[in-house]
C-alpha cells in the first residue's frame, strides 16, 4: 500500500500528457496540416498571392464535422506523443529523486562518521575504564549481590560498544518510530547491535 501514492500519481502523469497530446493533435496539429497542405497546393498552382486569412480559414476548417474521421490519426499521433513524453518526463524525474535521496543519504552518513569519531573517542575510552573497574571489583569481593551488578554493568557496557561500532560502520541510514505516533524517530540499528551482542548464535536444532 506504501506504493499506491507514487503509481497514482506516475498513471495521472500519464493520463495528463496523454490527454494534452490528444488535444494538441485535435487543435493544432490537424488545421497546421490543413493550412500547409492548402498552401503547398497554391504554390503548385502558380498562384503568388496568398493571404493569412485564407490559410486560417483552411485550418479551421478542420474542425468541421465532416473532417472528423480525418482527424483521427492526429488524434492518436498526438496522444502517442503525450504518452511518450510523459514517460520521459516521468523518468527523468523519478532520476532526479533517486539522485537526490543518494546526496541526502551521503550528507548524512558523511555527518553520522564525523559525530560517531567523537563519540567513539570520549565513550569507549570512558568504557573501557569502566570495564578494567568493573573487572578490579569482581576480584576484590564475593558478595553474591555486588557481582550480579557487576555483571549488569559489564552487559550494559557491552551493548555501549555495539551501538557504537553499529553506528560508526553504517552505510546507510535507516529510521525506525520512537514514539508511537512517529513524530519523534531514531537510527534504526537494533539490527546489528544483536549481530554484535550475539556473534554466533546458536542453531534452534542444536
Amino acid at each position: 500500500m506504501l506504493n499506491d501514492g507514487p503509481m497514482l500519481k506516475q498513471h495521472r502523469t500519464s493520463i495528463t500528457y496523454t490527454a494534452a497530446g490528444i488535444l494538441g493533435g485535435y487543435l493544432i496539429f490537424h488545421p497546421y496540416a490543413m493550412a500547409v497542405y492548402f498552401a503547398s497546393h497554391m504554390h503548385e498552382k502558380g498562384e503568388i498571392h496568398l493571404h493569412w486569412r485564407e490559410l486560417v480559414s483552411r485550418a479551421l476548417q478542420a474542425f468541421d464535422p465532416m473532417m472528423l474521421a480525418m482527424s483521427i490519426p492526429f488524434i492518436v499521433f498526438g496522444g502517442v506523443i503525450g504518452l511518450l513524453v510523459g514517460k520521459v518526463l516521468e523518468r527523468a524525474r523519478r532520476l532526479n529523486a533517486e539522485k537526490l535521496e543518494r546526496e541526502k543519504q551521503k550528507v548524512a552518513l558523511d555527518t553520522l562518521k564525523n559525530l560517531m569519531v567523537t563519540l567513539s573517542h570520549y565513550l569507549l575510552n570512558a568504557n573501557m575504564i569502566i570495564g578494567g573497574q568493573v573487572r578490579r571489583c569482581r576480584k576484590a569481593t564475593s558478595d553474591k549481590n555486588i557481582v550480579s551488578a557487576l555483571v549488569v554493568i559489564e552487559e550494559q557496557g557491552r551493548k555501549i560498544d555495539a551501538v557504537v561500532g553499529a553506528l560508526r560502520e553504517s552505510t546507510e541510514v535507516k529510521v525506525a518510530g520512537y514514539t508511537s505516533d512517529d513524530k519523534i524517530q531514531m537510527i534504526d540499528i537494533s539490527g546489528e547491535i544483536e549481530e554484535r551482542l550475539n556473534p554466533n548464535p546458536k542453531s534452534p536444532h542444536e
